[in-house]
């Protein structure tokens, strides 16, 4: 049951009251003449007996609004009612333009600006809002030296004792009926927002996805029953927390933007508690602003590859994806983009390409997408192209048959069955190779043999890495164009580390933090030096980075990381050929190491690179990736002669 409690300070207000309500049905269930000290113990008497909403005056309105959550509908003396006071008032006084002082608590009086040329008087309001400022309030008004003093029961007491006469402010029914008739319009919103809170919890109880109504500050109000399920918990525990601490792996940027107005829908990929989730967000729009969002999970049914059998076997084999997005560190800036595309992927399973260079991210990633997939549970299978026969390429991917035996033995793609098959070097594959990968894509159905019977079902998800062009690859012919168009639609690109500045001062300060700990060694890397390596291109990616900051800490033997060192291990690793085999060409044919200055093939190079730029230094040494002090003291030390 709900309805209105309607309270009176007074015993002329409640006569007025019971009469008022006699006039007309009303939703009135509780009316009462209360003491302004029992204000909030009636109310929360009330509230437990079913009342949704209150009609109180003065100082009791108050008390009931600062102590509950009920809505209040305050009666407000009306100017009518006031007038009346004002000229009883001046009756009272006698006097030609008295000074009436007006006591009134919150929002109880109505306007009275042009009183004073109304009613000739000099009319003071005094507005109060707690009990604090009643004191200072009452010896202002003593100041004003007042003739006479409206107000309610304090304020005749406070009027009392400076000797000023008072009258009590009295109603004439009017503010009451006023006041019944706003808090009948509260009740009737009330009942329409019930209304359509009972259909909307309906509908979100019935809907298969879990979905949750949020607050601007990103909290949850709303859950519905199916939401509960997908994170184990009643919606009683979940309320006024953050959705974000709920739904692990929300993007917390993303949802503010579209808490914000500043995105229109938001979508990803999540794994919460072995269930695999599409997550979507929009924001609630009244009128030009937002007044929250809405989100929504649906749950994707994984392949059921729960044998214990089958995955002791996978894991026998190695076919086991134990990589995850977050083995790729989130202050990889320059990755956060290429992760959360890479989750989106992974609720497909259509075949997708991975355009990298080999390596720990590429290997992170192809990892992941299986792990956020609904393959999760089946194999997980990586394979590389480059360097096979087109006869290997064949059976590596299709099978082949067992010429002893009379037996089929499977390729990858048989073996990643209702799982994952990573094919590194797509580019490397043959085009005859390339056609029979089109045709199972396509098909699904991988020929084993010439014989109908062995036909096998394939629901192998492919994903392709390449570190070449392959539109380039199509136009010169050797890429075929229905799997490049196939691959092509869900296209991921890792850019290579020297693209990614950022990430390479992060990586770089990580690996020479490891390495120094690792070494109990303590070294400080000058600007310049930190610039070289930065400005390098790191063909390896971060597997060439980490392996130069170990050797660089395990040998620099001074405190300080200088340019000129960095420059010259650059260029030791990686531009000069210190292999024995060039060092044994190098010598002299008695073997005593004595060689012509000219026979030396680094300063062949150099003469080469100085000719070629007719002797300017600055180009030479951007050719050859060092420094131009290096540069200078290659060429003293070869004795070439730059004219």
């Amino acid at each position: 049951m709900s309805g209105i409690a309607l309270f009176v300070p007074s015993d002329e207000m409640y006569e007025q009251a019971q009469k008022i309500l006699k006039e007309k049905d009303n939703h009135v269930i509780i009316l009462k003449k209360i003491r302004t000290e029992d204000a909030v113990t009636e109310a929360q008497k009330a509230i437990s007996e079913g009342v949704n909403i209150i009609i109180a005056r003065g100082r009791q309105a108050v008390e009931i609004k600062s102590h509950t959550n009920v809505a209040v509908a305050e009666i407000v003396m009306t100017a009518q009612e006031l007038g009346l006071l004002v000229m009883r008032a001046k009756g009272i006084v006698e006097r030609d333009c008295p000074r009436i002082g007006i006591f009134g608590w919150g929002d109880m009086l109505s306007d009275t600006t042009y009183f004073n040329e109304l009613y000739h008087v000099d009319l003071r309001r005094y507005i109060l809002k707690d009990l604090e400022e009643w004191r200072n309030t009452m010896e202002r008004a003593g100041e004003d030296e007042l003739d006479i003093i409206i107000g309610g029961e304090a304020a005749l007491d406070g009027a009392y004792q400076m000797g000023i006469p008072g009258i009590y402010m009295s109603s004439t029914g009017e503010a009451i009926r006023v006041a019944l008739k706003n808090a009948e319009s509260l009740y009737y919103m009330a009942e329409i927002e019930q209304h359509n809170y009972a259909q909307f919890s309906t509908i979100l109880d019935s809907a298969f996805n879990g979905i949750i109504k949020i607050s601007v500050a990103g909290k949850v109000l709303v859950m519905n029953r199916a939401m509960e399920q997908i994170l184990g918990c009643n919606s009683e525990k979940c309320i006024g927390k953050p959705v974000a601490g709920l739904l692990s792996g929300l993007d917390e940027k993303a949802l503010k933007q579209i808490l914000e107005g500043k995105a229109e829908n938001y979508s990803t990929f999540l794994t919460l508690q072995d269930q695999s989730l599409v997550v979507s967000a929009e924001p609630i729009v009244v009128g030009k602003g937002i007044d929250g969002a809405i989100i929504s999970c649906n749950r994707l049914k994984r392949l059921d590859m729960n044998d214990k059998d089958v995955r002791k076997e996978q894991y026998l084999r190695g076919y086991v994806a134990y990589g995850t997005f977050d083995d790729i560190s989130r202050n990889l800036k320059d990755m956060r983009k290429v992760v959360e595309l890479a989750r989106l992927y992974a609720q497909s399973s259509s075949p997708m390409l991975i355009e990298a260079i080999s390596g720990p991210e590429l290997d992170a990633v192809a990892q992941g997408i299986h792990n956020y997939s609904m393959r999760k549970n089946g194999p997980f299978i990586m394979i590389n192209m480059a360097g096979l026969s087109q006869d290997q390429q064949m059976r590596t991917l299709f099978g082949s048959g067992n010429e002893g035996t009379g037996e089929l033995e499977p390729g990858a793609i048989a073996e990643a069955n209702h799982g994952t098959l990573v094919i590194q070097s797509i580019d490397k594959l043959t085009l005859p190779a390339q056609y029979n990968l089109a045709k199972v894509i396509r098909t699904k159905r991988l020929m084993r043999s010439g014989r109908v019977e062995d036909t096998l079902m394939i629901d192998t998800r492919i994903i392709a890495c390449t570190a070449k062009n392959l539109t380039e690859l199509r136009r010169e012919f050797r890429f075929r164009s229905d799997l490049y168009f196939t691959l092509k639609s869900l296209r991921l690109k890792i850019s290579n580390l020297k693209d990614r500045r950022e990430d390479v001062e992060y990586l770089l300060n990580l690996y020479t933090r490891k390495y120094m700990e690792q070494y109990s060694r303590y070294h400080v890397m000058t600007a310049g030096a930190k610039k070289a390596l930065l400005e390098y291109s790191w063909e390896g990616n971060s597997i060439q980075l980490e392996a130069f900051c170990e050797r660089m800490i395990l040998t620099v033997g001074k405190r300080a990381i200088t340019e000129e060192y960095v420059r010259d291990l650059l260029d030791e690793l990686y531009h000069r050929d210190t292999s024995i085999y060039a060092a044994a060409e190098a010598e002299g044919p008695d073997g005593n190491g004595e060689r012509e200055p000219d026979e030396n093939p680094e300063r062949t190079l150099l003469k080469a690179v100085l000719k070629k730029y007719n002797g300017n230094r600055i180009l030479t040494a951007r050719e050859l990736n060092i420094s131009t002090t290096t540069l200078w003291r290659k060429i003293k030390k070869f004795e070439i002669d730059e004219k």
